[in-house]
């Protein structure tokens, strides 16, 4: 007993015959009051005639207590200290190389951790890594594991990185870092009590372009309560979702006409790059995920753009599209109607048509009730070749008389002279008949009356120069804010070097 007792005080080295001696404690365990346990401590490179075996244990907050020694080979002598008397037993088995402490009628002042130790030429202690024993009538709780950064990783070439395991019972947990290439080593400190729960933290440095690139690197906990991992890796930098903006265009009459085809265009502006390179679009047509027929590019702009594309037949069953990403989404309601509407074609007289200049045609379409109309210009010749082209088309206006549309298309003179017909074609997804009206008759027989119709064209004339007058308002506007926003800079700079 005095051998194992001066070893806790005396570290002296023995050269001559230590090769490769282990000590290994057996796993880590929670009782009740009153349970039993048994510890066992394995020793490897360490001959039978010389393992004199001690259980030394220490509980949190307290200094070492030698509790039980046992003499090598036979084990015919034993020791133990006056806390364990009676209630602990120290055996040991040759044959597989063992030396086991029976633990009975254990209570919480039982709970420690247990180490096993060895003396070898009488000076030099052989120790365990130490088992823990939680003796405790708490519940067994798992971990919550959350991973730490560094908020402002500095010039070092190093970043930390943290995992932090927080609200476990018992005590007895063990942190494991990997990466890509496997197993990393990290530092671990002492766990903290507080309410009856454990909190423990590992952190583990990376160097700064395994960070920048975006490498990954996984924290996982053991415990007798669960097994659990989290992944940390560097985010990519988002711009606040109030600099995103999305755009959701509806399908081009041109594409309706030629080729018939429905194609919409879901557009992203204000991402940096790496977000860009990682944002998704989802689509969704009457509620329904589509995931066919999408095509993801980026424009020379930076515009991050997907295009859901779909049959022309398919038009009268669609009711809503949505087009969602990065928290933001859009929706476009097709208006049906199921009313045929009325058509004209008007361009100014020939006496108002000088020759070398363009000439603009206007295409009125009114109905009842709004609906959705998709207006393609068609170009008659002698060739016969039907090739759509857009107009510049307006948003829908209610008038007393009902709703109207109006598209304008330009032409040049020599093709107005030598083009026998400029037709506005007006497709209605509530309807699968096409209407088509000649430029070259002015009046057509779907045209409404006079009154009516110069109604609509004064109300035509005035919503297409508002529209122009607050275009170049906001153009001056936006130049005079700017300017002023330099000068006031300018203003605040000079002052201060001043001053």
């Amino acid at each position: 007993m005095r051998r194992c007792r001066t070893g806790l005080l005396i570290l002296t080295i023995c050269w001559a015959g230590v090769s490769s001696q282990t000590l290994s404690e057996s796993e880590p365990a929670v009782k009740l009051p009153g349970e039993s346990h048994k510890l066992t401590c394995t020793y490897a490179g360490i001959s039978d005639d010389a393992a004199d075996i001690c259980w030394i244990r220490q509980a949190e907050g307290k200094g070492l207590e030698w509790i039980a020694q046992i003499s090598a080979p036979s084990g015919s002598s034993k020791y133990y200290s006056t806390s364990v008397l009676n209630r602990f037993t120290i055996s040991r088995d040759n044959a597989v190389d063992q030396v086991s402490l029976q633990m009975n009628s254990l209570t919480t002042e039982d709970s420690a951790v247990y180490y096993c130790e060895m003396h070898y030429c009488d000076y030099f202690d052989y120790w365990g890594q130490g088992t823990t024993v939680t003796v405790s009538s708490e519940t067994t709780a798992s971990p919550t594991l959350f991973p730490l950064v560094m908020c402002q990783p500095g010039c070092a070439d190093e970043i930390t990185v943290g995992c932090l395991a927080h609200d476990f019972f018992p005590e007895s947990l063990t942190f494991q870092w990997t990466n890509a290439k496997g197993a990393v080593t990290s530092d671990k400190y002492p766990s903290t009590l507080n309410n009856k729960k454990y909190t423990g933290v590992s952190l583990l440095k990376v160097s700064k372009s395994d960070w920048n690139s975006r490498r990954s690197f996984q924290c996982s906990v053991t415990h007798t309560g669960g097994s659990k991992s989290v992944t940390l890796e560097k985010e990519a930098s988002c711009p606040p979702i109030s600099d995103i903006t999305m755009t959701l265009k509806p399908t081009s009459p041109k594409e309706v006409f030629n080729n018939n085809q429905l194609k919409w265009e879901c557009s992203i502006t204000g991402l940096d790059q790496n977000t860009k390179e990682e944002i998704k679009f989802t689509w969704q047509i009457d509620g329904n995920d589509e995931t066919e027929n999408i095509n993801e590019t980026t424009d020379a702009t930076g515009r991050k753009i997907s295009t859901l594309t779909r049959d022309r037949s398919e038009w009268e069953k669609i009711d809503k599209v949505r087009c969602s990403a990065k928290g933001l989404s859009k929706d476009l309601k097709i208006y049906k109607g199921g009313e045929d509407p009325k058509v004209t074609v008007h361009v100014l007289t020939q006496e108002d048509v000088k020759e070398g200049a363009e000439v603009t045609l206007l295409c009125l379409v009114s109905t009842r009730k709004p609906q959705d109309f998709y207006i393609a210009w068609l170009e008659g010749s002698k060739s016969n070749v039907n090739v759509y082209n857009d107009g510049i088309d307006f948003p829908p206006m209610e008038t007393k008389h009902g709703f109207f549309v109006t598209s304008l298309y330009t032409t040049s003179f020599d093709k107005w002279n030598n083009t026998n017909l400029f037709s506005c074609n007006v497709w209605s997804p509530g309807s699968k008949k096409l209407r088509g009206v000649s430029g070259s008759a002015i009046r057509s027989n779907d045209a409404i009356d006079e009154d009516e119709y110069s109604s609509l064209w004064s109300t035509t004339s005035s919503f297409i120069f508002l529209f122009i007058s607050s275009l170049i308002y906001s153009m001056v506007f936006s130049l005079v804010k700017v300017n002023m926003q330099t000068f006031s800079v300018l203003t605040e700079y000079a002052f201060n070097h001043v001053c």
